[in-house]
Order: C-alpha cells, then structure tokens, then sequence
C-alpha cells in the first residue's frame, strides 16, 4: 500500500536540439535560410558557447526549441496538481474515473520516523480502507475517490520546451515549491539529467534560481514559516451536498459581446467595412469558421465556489485560461463534497461521514505535531472544496462547453459548465444560445462507441431550454 521513490524520468528529447537551439541564435544576424544555417551548425564546436552567450544577453526564446518529455512516476497528486498549473506545458494523467487507485501506494516523506511514520501511515490506510469499501459497495471510482488523500500517487507524462523546464526547477527552488522536499527531490532529478543530455542550459539554471532567491529572502521568515504550515480544521465536518457544490458566478464580460465580435469580424476580414450591419450571419460565419479567432475577443471571468480538488484538475487542463487556486496548504480540511451516490446509500453513507470526522480529527492532532504539520498538503482530499476564479475567452469557453457538458464529463464539471453557459445564455442569448455540447453544437457526438446514445435527448433539452 505505502511506498516512496517519486521519480522524474526523462523518457524523450528532439534530437539535435542543441544544433537547433545554436541555428535560432544565429538566424537573425546571418546570411543563408533557415535550412543553410541548421547544416552549418551540425558538429559546430561553438554552439553550446553561443548558446550561452545568447541567452546571458536575454534572449531566452532560442531554448524553447529544445523539447523534452519526462515520465513522473509515483509522485504524490499534490506534485501533480504542482506541475499541471503551469500553462506552458502538456499533460496526460492517469485518470481517476476509471481507475481503480486502491493498490497504487501513497508518498511518505523521508523525515518522518517512528511513531510520527505510524501516525501518518494511519491516515492514510485509514482514507484507501474507505475507498476501498466504497468501491465494492457499487460506488462509482469518480465519486469513491473523494476520499483519496493527496498523498496518492500519481503518474503522468509532462512534455515542455527548456524555458519553461527552467521556469519549474526556478520556482520550485527559489519560489512556492521551496519548502516542499518532493518536489525539491524532483527538481534534483531533472536538473541531474537535463546536465547529460543538454548541459549548455545549466547556467541559466543557476543564474535565475540566484535571481528569485532574493525577493524571498527578504521576507519576514517567520511569516513566511507559517503560511506554509497553516492548518485550517473546524471541529465539525461540514458537507457540502452535490447540488450546491460548484456554484458559478459570473464577475464579469464584454458590455457590448455583438459589437466586438463584429468589429473583429471586419478587422479579420475587410471586404465588409462600410457595409451594414452583417446581423445574425456575422455570428453564423463566426461559429462556422474553422478558426473563430473573433471569440478570443471576448473575455469573462468566474468565480466557482466550492468546487473538490479533484474538480479543479478537470478546470486547469484548459490550456487557455487565467485561473486562480488557492494554496492546497491553506485548505479548509473540514469542508467536504457529498456526491448523491453515496448520501443515496445509508450505510456508506455513516461510513463517508465517519471517515471524513475521524480524518478531521487526526488533521488537528497532527497539526500539533511540528514535524507532522509541515507535511498538512498531503492530508487535504480529493473531495475538500474551495473557491477558484478563472477568467477566459470566448472561443475557449466554446471548447470548454463543448467537452464538459456532455454527458461524458463527470457530473461535478458538467454541472459546472451548464451553469456557466446558463449565464453566458443570459448575458448574449444570440451568441451563446447557439453554444453547448458537441451534439447540440455540431450535430454528431465524438464519443464513439463510448457516447451516451442519447444524442436527440440532449440536443432537444439545449434547444428547448434557452437556459438549460
């Protein structure tokens, strides 16, 4: 069950990356194409030297050339929710819908010892006995799951170009991840085989990492100590019932949506300046469009109250978007989802509850502990709430709406997005009544074999219902 070993592989990387990076630096200064200049830096002694040299100028584009993929094995899912907040980067994570994380282990920091190990160790066995239980009752993996602590371990792939790499290793170093001793230990791995493959990058490794230590330093130390181990922990369990879980408020949006999306319209495409009004066919041609840049005009930001952990991984993979989360480490670990499955369900549903108030308690008493209240990110679950804001365009809103009001999606960011789309509905009902699922929108469902089979029922509720 328990286990330690976070590991970052590096599992690929482009091949002649640092030829590429050296043809980039020298493409603005030299004669010859592009396909002229890569040939003449193939073996070129100087490469690595120029290449820091360029970037010591600051000049840090030419490394977004060098790719590398690495495979994060057994880490907890707090590094996870770590390292898919950056925006520059790729991920594909092992779901937690579909698989069963019973048997896959939890991290255990290093530090902890005897009986400050078996405290530990208890709630976490504790939390997987549950889940466990609740998986043989008949409750579904996306719901049982709520009960996961953020100590699970999680696998997945994150591909990123060496800017952005440097950016993590920076701001795990000298930024929030400083004071976390998994994610320090990955950086360390990353850093040991970035060195073999691609040396010519560690300077600026070294020379940034010097850079943000300073801000940090001159902080109140004290302070600083104690954000990064406060325990939030009321002394009643509070659960939140699934209908009123992932409130949607809408802070704010364009006065005048139409009148962007046509004036971007003729920007994009001038034959129609000076002409009258193109009406409902500006929309029409918009949406139709393989490529609707006219909606990224658009801009609307929400504040999603009392969404789970695991819903804000749901929101986050969307690459194009602005999203606010609040540290992990200053969760409110008494303040629980309650997914209709399980309140359906009295005997799981005494279990969920005292699990979830034994949790509550050891969460307390552990935060009384000064080695044990370090380590207070990895006791939050899956299913503790909190308040996100996110701000983001309207042809993103369009994907977005499209994947997660499908009857697909998991029920908690379904529910999420219909109601985001009920206020984008009211707000522009000319635009945004013709947005939701990809049935409703395209006419055909994507899911294959997988799809609901209830394609005209879902197209005729979008239809009927201006507000769903």
């Amino acid at each position: 069950m328990a286990g330690n070993g976070s590991q970052a592989e590096l599992i690929s990387y482009n091949i002649n990356n640092t030829e590429i990076c050296a043809s980039a630096a020298r493409i603005s200064t030299t004669q010859g194409d592009a396909v002229e200049i890569f040939e003449k830096a193939r073996g070129n002694e100087k490469n690595e030297g120029l290449i820091r040299k360029v970037l010591a100028s600051g000049h840090k584009s030419i490394i977004e050339h060098m790719v590398f993929t690495f495979a994060l094995r057994n880490v907890s899912v707090f590094v996870e929710q770590y390292f898919i907040e950056y925006r520059l980067a790729s991920f594909t994570v092992k779901s937690r819908r579909y698989v069963d994380f019973g048997g896959l282990g939890y991290h255990i920091p290093e530090e902890l010892k005897g009986e400050d190990r078996c405290r530990y160790c208890s709630y976490m066995d504790r939390l997987f006995e549950a889940y466990r239980v609740m998986l043989d009752g008949g409750i579904p993996k996306e719901d049982a799951r709520f009960l996961l602590p953020y100590a699970f371990h999680s696998n997945f792939y994150c591909t990123l170009n060496a800017r952005e790499l440097i950016h993590v290793v920076r701001d795990i170093r000298g930024g929030r991840g400083r004071q976390i001793p998994e994610l320090l230990d990955l950086a360390d791995q990353i850093e040991e085989q970035i060195r073999k493959v691609c040396p010519c990058v560690l300077d600026e490794l070294e020379s940034l990492a010097m850079e943000e230590r300073a801000p940090f330093e001159k902080r109140d130390r004290a302070d600083d100590t104690a954000s990064a181990v406060e325990v939030l922990a009321e002394d009643l369990v509070s659960l939140v019932d699934s209908g009123q879980a992932g409130a949607v408020s809408l802070l704010s949006g364009p006065l005048d949506p139409l009148k962007l999306l046509e004036t971007a319209f003729r920007a994009q495409h001038p034959r129609y300046a000076g002409k009258e009004k193109a009406g409902a066919s500006v929309i029409d041609q918009i949406l139709s469009s393989d490529r609707p840049r006219e909606l990224e005009q658009l801009s609307y930001s929400f504040l999603i109250s009392d969404i789970t952990l695991s819903g804000i991984t749901h929101i986050v993979r969307h690459r194009m978007q602005s999203v606010i989360i609040p540290s992990i480490q200053g969760i409110n670990h008494s303040r629980y989802i309650l997914p209709d499955t399980i309140k359906r369900d009295e005997r799981l549903f005494e279990l969920y509850k005292s699990t979830l108030e034994a949790s509550n308690i050891m969460v307390k008493e552990m935060a009384g502990n000064p080695v044990l209240r370090k380590y207070s990110y990895y006791y939050a679950l899956s299913g503790n709430v909190m308040d996100v804001m996110t701000t983001i365009n309207g042809r993103e809103l369009k994907h977005f709406i499209q994947l997660r009001a499908c009857n697909r999606a998991q029920w908690e960011v379904q529910k999420i997005s219909i109601e985001m789309l009920k206020l984008l509905r009211k707000s522009c009902p000319r635009l945004f009544g013709r947005f939701g699922p990809s049935c409703y929108v395209t006419g055909s469902c994507p899911e294959g074999r997988l799809s609901c089979g209830k394609q005209r029922e879902v197209t005729e509720r979008f239809v009927a219902d201006p507000l769903i």
